[in-house]
């Protein structure tokens, strides 16, 4: 099957989650989708059309030097950091 959307609150509140690979034909993050993973330490976004993530997708995740390290194809490294950042 292929997957092009990650469901609302689907990992919300995973303590066992440490990392994720959203794959190449995912389009939409649902809201609240990994919130509260506090675990989780590497994502990595393999999709170049991802349209839009939910309110709240990120929270309670922590990102920066200490928080979960982000890999994104070439050349979409600022939209995604734009959703990312909206959706926390």
């Amino acid at each position: 099957y292929k997957v092009t959307e990650i469901g609302s609150a689907a990992f919300k509140g995973n303590k066992k989650i440490k990392q994720i690979t959203i794959g190449k034909n995912v389009k939409k993050v649902g809201s609240k989708a990994f919130m509260n993973c506090k675990k989780l330490k590497k994502m990595a976004i393999k999709t170049k059309n991802l349209k839009s993530i939910g309110k709240q997708a990120f929270k309670g995740v922590k990102f920066g030097s200490k928080g979960v390290d982000i890999t994104v194809p070439k050349g979409k490294k600022k939209k995604y950091t734009k959703l990312i950042i909206k959706a926390r």
